[in-house]
């Protein structure tokens, strides 16, 4: 189940507002919860959530970009293709229920996005949570306001207070209960929301006092990493913590990556204007921004940038949005801010709009003005979205860097060159660029990044017709073995091409079938395995599972296809489209646009098992059936040995049998 927060407590005094929320929006497409701050508006939200399959959710409360309404709504649906608009109604259109939480702030944004996605998604609903009405036709609003008095008595005993204190509350709205609460005794003059946070805030010692209103610069979702940074506390932070939680004036967030928290918005509004109080907020932010900036740094530091670093600069984004809205474009932290934001976007596949920020950045300055990571990641963005005149002009600059003094950025510049060069069809300069690439990364001695030039580099030499160089490219590049399922799906994909340019479906399936289960869902080269497999399926004429491969592919893919590549995967298209008719085409289109990443692993495996053999495979079956050994079947066909003991093993292992003998029985029972 969705929860806003991590819920200690039951629903209570909710139940009608609960009712009536669920038949409105079973009869309506627009419901909208509205009441004040700390009515529990996201909490009823999140109780609707359960009984609907196909709900996205939207959490709008550490948005303060209007501009970013339609990315952030693209987020939970992992969707970046431009124009982003059309790809999230399109990708809406099969959802039931689309939840927006906390729209008072972007009112009138939510209000756009929101009419244009009813009109254009018709089985779509829309529950808000706001403070107000988003007054759009057809709106059905549910009033969240406070609870009853007996209602409230129940909350603030659930919540751990004593039942002679429970009276003591008037707001009876569920955020002052449970703050109230967590206190032994209430006031009678702190009886309303705001009263109660201040009453609390007022208990607190000075230095939880200056944490508290110290974190309230910080925006959503925060580690504990960031929270020693703003508070100054660095030794005292997890008792600070500790304590403001104990008071339920900081909340556990859901997270798989580790602790992580936030402070609610009623506490953050309150907290931030102590700190303008208190002269602090200037210095607070500093520190955030400082903080971010060191992290980035040692990001790039890193020989290579591992799956660890990855997963924490996503955890930052906003953050660093909120941080680099603070910052002025002189200062030199800036570009470090929106490097680790452009590279965010880029692993999540949102290149066009991680291009426009890289290069309205850029576009002040020169470019030894910057950091070498945007650089890095504009020069690559910019041959991933179509521009390579661009990509080299990047490319260059960050040869050209002060930063490559450092081998790992040496190597780096000139594996990004190899690649900028490529895109623009210099393939001997790409090749040199390469080859420099390779030996910095063995003399750093770093199997992660030896293990990516080194498959970038066989790329090139199979566009260059070096299959044998490509091969053993290939070939060492997986010997290292890391585990990180982004290297692991690209090199694979790789490989699998070159078997296909070498004739061999059998291995090319092989390495892409790898790639499908073993690599990351969200890695670049998933299209492009996609697409080999469905090369691999029109290579055997199973031509209706080729078309569903390749829509599969092409509502995933999120960067441009290589020349090579976009030949042989459009002439294998065409070659299953019109083997099976149009009219079975869009058919097979619609279910592969369908499919989502485990619904591709259950239909590749279930194809494996259920499609018939090769004409080679079954002419094997066949010999096996008369008793034939690997020798006598090869001589047969003139084909190795090897081969055939090839075929055997693949055709045992699809069909889910042990044994020769049960292959000769399966084969002679189906003639």
């Amino acid at each position: 189940m969705w929860s806003p927060v991590s819920s200690r407590t039951r629903l209570v005094g909710r139940e009608r507002k609960l009712a009536a929320a669920r038949r409105l929006l079973r009869k309506h497409r627009l419901v909208t919860l509205t009441g004040p701050g700390g009515a529990g508006k996201s909490r009823l939200a999140a109780e609707l959530c359960p009984a609907e399959p196909g709900t996205v959710v939207v959490e709008l409360e550490s948005v303060h970009r209007p501009d970013l309404l339609w990315h952030v709504v693209a987020f939970p649906l992992n969707v970046w293709d431009e124009p982003l608009r059309e790809t999230v109604v399109a990708a809406l259109a099969d959802h039931r229920l689309l939840v927006l939480d906390n729209c008072e702030h972007l009112l009138s944004e939510a209000c756009e996005v929101v009419t244009e996605l009813l009109a254009r998604c018709p089985r779509l609903r829309v529950l808000v949570t706001s403070r107000e009405p988003l007054d759009v036709a057809g709106e059905m609003c549910v009033e969240v306001g406070p609870l009853s008095p007996g209602d409230a008595r129940a909350l603030f005993v659930e919540c751990g207070g004593s039942a002679e204190m429970a009276d003591s509350v008037l707001d009876h709205l569920p955020l002052a209960i449970e703050l109230a609460a967590a206190r032994t005794d209430v006031p009678a003059r702190h009886r309303t929301l705001d009263a109660v946070i201040r009453w609390s805030y007022d208990l607190l010692s000075p230095a939880e006092q200056a944490a508290l209103r110290r974190l309230c610069a910080l925006i959503g979702d925060f580690g504990l990493d960031l929270a020693s940074a703003v508070c100054a506390c660095p030794g005292d932070v997890v008792r600070l913590m500790g304590s403001l939680r104990a008071k339920s004036l900081v909340v556990r967030s859901h997270s798989s990556s580790g602790a992580r928290f936030r402070v609610l918005e009623s506490i953050r509004l309150f907290g931030l204007a102590r700190l303008d109080e208190c002269g602090e907020t200037g210095a607070t932010v500093d520190r955030l921004v400082t903080a971010l900036t060191r992290m980035i740094r040692m990001v790039a530091a890193a020989p290579s940038i591992g799956t660890e670093a990855n997963a924490w600069l996503s955890g930052q984004e906003h953050q660093l949005l909120h941080a680099l809205a603070r910052l002025p474009r002189t200062d030199p932290r800036h570009t470090w801010l929106v490097a680790g934001i452009v590279h965010v976007w880029y692993l999540r596949g949102s290149y066009r709009e991680a291009f426009r920020l890289a290069f309205d950045t850029l576009a002040f300055g020169s470019p030894s003005d910057h950091s070498e990571m945007l650089l890095f990641r504009t020069a690559w963005l910019a041959g991933f979205t179509g521009d390579g005149e661009e990509s080299l002009r990047f490319a260059e600059a960050l040869v050209a860097h002060p930063a490559t003094r450092q081998p790992n950025w040496e190597a780096r510049a000139w594996n990004t060159l190899g690649y900028a060069r490529t895109v623009t069809d210099d393939l001997d300069g790409a090749r040199e660029a390469n080859e420099r690439s390779v030996a910095c990364a063995r003399a750093l001695n770093d199997e992660a990044l030896l293990m990516t030039f080194l498959n970038n580099h066989a790329w090139l030499l199979m566009r260059l017709g070096d299959l044998d160089g490509a091969s053993a490219a290939v070939e060492e590049s997986l010997a290292f073995r890391i585990p990180d399922g982004y290297r692991l799906m690209a090199i694979r994909h790789t490989a699998g091409v070159i078997a296909l340019e070498r004739g061999d479906v059998d291995l090319a399936e092989r390495h892409f079938t790898i790639a499908l289960r073993e690599g990351a869902p969200s890695s670049v080269a998933l299209a492009g395995v996609l697409e080999g497999l469905g090369v691999v399926a029109a290579r055997r004429h199973q031509s209706e599972r080729a078309v569903v491969l390749m829509a599969a592919a092409a509502a995933t893919r999120t960067s441009r296809q290589e020349a090579p590549w976009k030949r042989m995967v459009a002439d294998a298209c065409d070659f299953a489209v019109a083997e099976v008719g149009e009219r079975r085409a869009s058919r097979a289109r619609r279910r592969g646009e369908r499919l989502d990443h485990a619904g591709l692993l259950e239909y590749v495996s279930r194809a494996e098992r259920e499609e018939p053999l090769t004409v080679r495979q079954q002419q094997i079956a066949d010999l096996v059936v008369e008793g034939l050994t690997n020798p006598e079947i090869a001589a047969r066909l003139g084909i190795s040995t090897g081969t055939v003991r090839s075929h055997v093993t693949q055709m045992l292992a699809r069909l889910g049998l042990t044994s020769r003998t049960q292959l000769a029985a399966r084969t002679a029972r189906a003639r």
